[in-house]
């Protein structure tokens, strides 16, 4: 099964990605979402409620 991926740079989405559920790379920080979760390039990650924002004041 596949699942999409928000790669993370510290903190901000670089990139989202579709990889199998077993992905795990070395050299990047991924956050598995879901469908119902809006998730693109540029947003920040908040890992208190697991949501990506698009600023600093609800990250």
């Amino acid at each position: 099964m596949v699942s999409k991926y928000a790669v993370l740079k510290e903190g901000v989405v670089e990139n989202i990605i579709v990889a199998d559920d077993n992905y795990s790379p070395d050299d990047f920080e991924v956050v598995k979402y879901s469908d119902e979760t809006f998730c693109q390039p540029g947003m920040l990650y908040n890992k208190d409620d697991g949501l990506f924002y698009d600023d600093k004041k609800s990250s």
